[in-house]
């Protein structure tokens, strides 16, 4: 939920937005129009919402929002948890779904936004 709404709000007066593995809005660049800058991290594995990231890249280029959105190639939804989430009888599901931690990618997204929010939120 939360990456669906940064990018509901990134047009509200906010300096840098971060986006991760969030749904994209019905009408993409209307919802973007007038963004600040994005950092959007995605995951390849997540059938939860398959081409997002080519979707919002497409979107923010083509409104001229600057921008960094990448897929991680191993990750799936979720990727950037610590621990698996939901009931223990439902983490096999999520799994298949690609809803699970990626420690390998991880890093790198949070390393991302950091650099982000450095370079856009100052004072």
């Amino acid at each position: 939920m939360g990456g669906a709404f940064a990018l509901l709000a990134a047009h509200d007066d906010f300096d840098a937005a971060s986006v991760n593995y969030g749904q994209l809005p019905r009408n993409l660049e209307q919802a973007l129009e007038g963004a600040c800058p994005v950092v959007a991290n995605y995951g390849a594995k997540d059938r939860t919402m398959p081409g997002a990231a080519a979707k919002l890249e497409a979107a923010l280029t083509n409104l001229g929002i600057e921008h960094d959105v990448k897929e991680f190639p191993t990750a799936g939804h979720a990727f950037m948890n610590d621990a698996p989430v939901g009931p223990r009888p439902l983490r096999p599901l999520m799994r298949v779904m690609g809803i699970k931690p990626d420690p390998a990618a991880a890093p790198e997204a949070w390393q991302r936004i950091e650099e982000h929010f450095a370079r856009y939120l100052k004072d």
